[in-house]
């Protein structure tokens, strides 16, 4: 049996992770540069005896923005996916569903075609990729499920979402409902360990997790919201989960400049409280692999791979450890300039 892995993905502004689990389940918490995202899958994702296909257990799209599931289309028609999970998208934004683009309609209908099993997800639902696989084991236990893995997935209640699509048609002209409220959130546990990948969640969308109780835990490892924004990066609940690393899914000179003046202050004031080099921007490191060496212990090691976010490829043979510092200060700072400057 193996480590729980994790590999947060160098792919710029957008977001990208892929998980194997201990008994190799693999999940797919978003798709993005279809080039990377095969190449981790092809090196990752097993191949059932005798088959020719290799396996993804569980693809997760969190919302229908393109810099999340560009490449979910790839993934369904190159690998044997066995259930899908998508955020709901029957709410108006301009009188018209958010629905995405071609290619998530696409993703839709491939589903439906290969009758995989598909949820689209609001409220809270969980599971446990490993539970099942291990009979032949003598210390398995099937009631023991706090020793497991386990994938929390948290969508937007439809009270939430029914309040903003209300809001935004009493407020013509003011943006108040946008497909990142759809953000599914998902927490990664394995004993003492968890990992929190907060999508593209806005402050609604935080209050509703902690409001689901799910900040009291705290967690290891936070994948931050929105690549690093101020609508998706709040001091208070990043203090309250007190994180020991945070990765920023972004490059600072990308469509939509993230992390912004205040993500990337936020970032800066949580180094100076706790210890620099707790965050790390993908664009600096590149692809980060973390796997987690004791999970009763909840303690995990991280590496990098330098990867530019346009790299086709990543250079397995040559990892960096410790990952390099992120300069959040610097970011800041230049932020501060830009926006001094602007008209």
């Amino acid at each position: 049996m193996g480590a729980l892995e994790v590999y947060v993905l160098s792919v710029g502004e957008g977001d990208s992770a892929i998980i194997k689990t201990p008994l190799g389940n693999v999940i797919v918490i978003d798709a993005y540069k279809w080039d990377k995202v095969k190449h981790v899958l092809d090196k990752i994702a097993p191949k059932p005896h005798g088959g020719t296909e290799r396996v993804v257990s569980h693809l997760i799209v969190t919302h229908p923005h393109t810099d999340h599931y560009s490449a979910a289309g790839n993934v369904l028609s190159r690998y044997t996916v066995r259930k899908v999970t998508l955020a709901p998208f029957w709410y108006r934004l301009e009188e018209q569903l958010m629905l995405g683009g071609p290619q998530y309609k696409n993703c839709i209908n491939k589903v439906l075609e290969e009758r995989i099993p598909l949820r689209f997800l609001g409220g809270y639902q969980r599971s446990y990729p490993d539970v099942g696989q291990r009979q032949g084991d003598e210390q398995y236990d099937p009631y023991n499920l706090p020793n497991e893995v386990c994938l929390e997935l948290l969508g937007p209640p439809n009270d939430l979402l029914e309040e903003l699509e209300e809001a935004q048609e009493k407020n013509k002209g003011i943006k108040i409902l946008e497909p990142n409220h759809l953000s599914i959130m998902a927490r990664l546990s394995h004993e003492q360990f968890s990992m929190v990948f907060a999508a593209d969640a806005q402050m609604e969308n935080w209050a509703h997790y902690d409001r689901a109780g799910m900040l009291e835990k705290g967690c290891k490892v936070l994948k931050a919201a929105h690549h690093g924004s101020m609508n998706g990066t709040q001091w208070e609940r990043l203090h309250r989960l007190e994180p020991k690393m945070v990765i920023v899914s972004s490059k600072r000179h990308g469509k939509h400049n993230l992390p912004d003046l205040i993500g990337s202050t936020t970032f800066w004031k949580y180094e100076r409280t706790y210890g620099k080099g707790k965050v790390a921007l993908t664009e600096t490191t590149g692809t980060i692999k973390i796997t987690i060496s004791d999970p009763a212990k909840g303690t995990f090691d991280s590496e990098c791979y330098l990867d530019q976010p346009g790299a086709k490829t990543i250079p397995w043979e040559d990892p960096q450890d410790p990952l390099p510092f992120t300069d959040w200060a610097q970011i800041a700072h230049d932020r501060w300039k830009e926006q001094a400057n602007e008209p």
